[in-house]
């Protein structure tokens, strides 16, 4: 029997013995009376608060104890239990997402990232921002385009991040600690802690939160061990004021800093060994502020909400690859080079939200966003201690946005639109381009009872273009830019509760038509330069997303998810042929999660957390040209197939809840999942981003 079997079935099979273990005492016999109900979850994705089985639209939301339950510190460690995410931290800082196949290889990002109101996303080509989970309330996950209420950037759906507010009336704190063995590697440990303090009770309050975490070391170069180790810091201060029951303002400011002394990348040979004699350290920081203004007007809700945001980061890299291309020839794709750039953004936005209980609701709002970057890099080392910065790319992008509903008896019908012009420059040539679009969106919902809804949806996503890199393209051609993208989404789906709130499902049918799709090339007789980006083109495809929580037992929770996804291009173009699959995108995922917490007395409660998660292979293609034509091997164009091998990673949780104190074991990857989370790409194509391996730990936490 596998390693990693036999690791899943002692978790599982422990989980199943303390399940079924008997009650003890009165207490225990008093508690197992208690409602079976699948808890209630409110959200705020139609910018009101709702049951989230009263949505009509696909989404996920994470709780906090779902985020405790599972030990999670990031997104990654939570995608197998939202069907159609798929997450993968590229460096630290930075990370690819996409929902339902919607992948960023090439161009800005695919999924809007929102810290409470703040878009998070840098207008850049390096992936969605990396957000810790720190003292959060939940998070939320939109899927599919979000062209009213979102826009920009939110073609494959929007992850929102809710902190938890501050409480006006009671003084509470936090604090927890954790310390886990890395196998093969060296010590992860992790400290977190949250203040709040009410300082004019029920009018004004700070809650303080943060957290000191370093994730490890498991990578080996010829340098020395355990090199790729990161170090986490996160500090969140929020304040909320609310002098009258019509008015409430909040004020929140976050940094995060990371510093990792070398990458995650290791072979394929399962040793995480890299050969490397260079080292490829990244640091950066981020700051966020924003600040929300809200005020009940009787029948409507007036808000503001106000934003800056700045990114910083430096990194090297060295890649000493080469590709066979047939006839015993070898591509060098050697690289050692480092970049610094840097982000800044303000936006603000306002929004008035109608709030009678008649027949008609409406949203309606304005955006304006201001951003701007420069960039900064030398080719070889020794590297200086510090670069210059010169300015690149920038964009003034506004949008206007309305989305209006209907309700007659159990149907609703919701149609909604949003107009975004992007004006974007290139600093380097001064040249501009002007990218306006008219993004609707209709729905159709009808309730079934008190207990479920069934919906429709269509919807129009947008991405805009850009500049190719001067040095990447041929000047006398019209290869300067490239075109935006747009994608249609049709849906069907539905939400249900069943016997007595004991199941709840929701699934949903989905159909893309993405056209314009932005792709990298990469000219092999321009090595080691990265390659422009193009529009390749059409993919079109079905996807499919269940999910299933049921507590037969008022102490177990069961949950089932699973997604299915078979986009792929329609269309021939220098990258892409016919029957190629977006990159890092798998065909299949599902999890299983059981959450079991049993009262023993009124002052302890033992719990049981244990969830699998499994995703088919996926791949990352390179199709080779050169400027004197088309790479051939045997009469076919040559392509670089990078795979990604199927993943299924175990994790659990066991502990004992003393009321304000908590002590847990707990073990990740406990499968030992070596299979890397990227299938690379452009820089890295040979090599993948491993995962940490399997890490038993203990953690402590207190709270007053």
């Amino acid at each position: 029997m596998s390693q990693r079997s036999t690791a899943r079935k002692t978790v599982l099979a422990l989980l199943a013995t303390t399940s079924l273990a008997p009650a003890g005492g009165a207490y225990a016999a008093e508690t197992a009376s208690a409602s079976s109900e699948v808890s209630e979850v409110i959200v705020t994705a139609q910018r009101r608060e709702e049951r989230l089985r009263d949505v009509p639209i696909s989404i996920s939301a994470i709780t906090s104890d779902d985020i405790e339950n599972r030990g999670a510190v990031r997104l990654q460690e939570l995608q197998f239990a939202i069907p159609g995410l798929w997450s993968v931290e590229t460096s630290p800082g930075s990370e690819r997402l996409q929902i339902r196949g919607i992948s960023q290889q090439a161009g800005l990002p695919t999924v809007a990232t929102y810290l409470d109101e703040m878009n998070m996303n840098p207008n850049a080509v390096t992936g969605g921002t990396v957000l810790r989970a720190v003292d959060l309330e939940r998070i939320e996950v939109l899927k599919g385009p979000q062209p009213t209420l979102y826009g920009e950037g939110s073609m494959g759906g929007t992850i929102r991040y809710i902190t938890a507010n501050p409480n006006l009336d009671d003084l509470q704190g936090r604090g927890e600690g954790t310390v886990g063995a890395i196998d093969g590697g060296n010590t992860a440990y992790r400290l977190e802690g949250m203040a709040n303090l009410p300082l004019a009770k029920g009018v004004f309050a700070i809650r303080l939160a943060g957290a000191y975490e370093y994730t490890g070391g498991y990578v080996n170069t010829l340098r020395g061990n355990n090199v790729n180790g990161t170090r986490y810091t996160t500090l969140r201060a929020k304040a909320r004021w609310q002098p009258t029951d019509a008015f409430e303002g909040s004020l929140l400011y976050m940094r995060q800093e990371w510093n990792q002394h070398d990458a995650d990348y290791a072979n394929a040979a399962g040793d995480y060994k890299y050969p490397n004699s260079i080292p490829q350290p990244q640091k950066g920081h981020y700051d966020v502020a924003n600040a929300v203004l809200t005020y009940d007007a009787g029948p409507v809700e007036l808000f503001s909400s106000t934003g800056y945001f700045k990114v910083f980061g430096s990194s090297d890299v060295f890649f000493p690859f080469a590709f066979p291309i047939g006839g015993g020839v070898l591509l060098p794709l050697s690289v050692s080079s480092r970049s610094v750039g840097a982000f800044e953004r303000w936006t603000q936005e306002f929004r008035v939200t109608s709030k009678t209980e008649g027949p008609f609701r409406y949203v309606v709002g304005a955006t304006y966003t201001d951003d701007s970057q420069s960039t900064g890099g030398a080719n070889a080392p020794p590297f200086p201690a510090t670069l210059p910065l010169t300015p690149g790319q920038t964009s003034k992008a506004y949008a206007i946005y309305g989305e209006g509903g209907y309700v007659s008896g159990p149907v609703t019908i919701t149609l909604g639109a949003r107009y975004f012009s992007d004006r974007r420059s290139d600093g380097a040539r001064k040249q501009f381009q002007r990218f306006n679009t008219f993004n609707p969106r209709a729905n159709v919902s009808v309730k079934t009872g008190d207990s479920g809804i069934i919906y429709g949806n269509v919807a129009k996503g947008f991405r805009s273009g850009g500049f190719n890199t001067p040095g990447k393209f041929d000047p006398t051609k019209n290869e300067a830019t490239y075109k935006p993208e747009k994608l249609w989404t049709y849906e069907v789906g539905f939400k249900q509760q069943m016997m007595d709130g004991i199941i709840n499902i929701e699934g949903a049918l989905y159909y893309h038509d993405y056209k314009g799709i932005q792709s990298i090339l990469l000219p092999i007789d321009n090595a080691p330069s990265i390659g422009r980006t193009i529009n390749s083109g059409i993919a079109r495809g079905w996807g499919q997303e269940i999910s299933v929580a049921a507590r037969f037992i008022p102490e177990l929770t069961a949950t089932v998810t699973g997604g299915h996804n078979n986009l792929t291009y329609k269309t021939t173009s220098l990258s892409v042929i016919p029957g190629d699959r977006l990159d890092n995108v798998p065909t299949w995922t599902w999890s299983v999660a059981l959450d079991y917490r049993r009262p023993v007395s009124d002052k302890l409660t033992v719990f049981a957390n244990a969830d699998l998660g499994y995703t088919t292979g996926f791949t990352s293609t390179l199709r080779l040209f050169s400027t004197l034509g088309i790479v051939q091997r045997n009469g076919q164009r040559f392509p670089i197939i990078v795979q990604a091998h199927s993943r299924e990673v175990l994790n659990a949780r066991f502990g004992a809840d003393f009321g304000n104190i908590t002590a847990y074991v707990y073990g990740q990857n406990l499968t030992n999942d070596f299979n890397a989370t990227y299938a690379g790409g452009v820089i890295q194509p040979t090599e993948g981003a491993r995962p940490r391996p399997r890490t038993l730990g203990v953690g402590v936490a207190v709270k007053y």
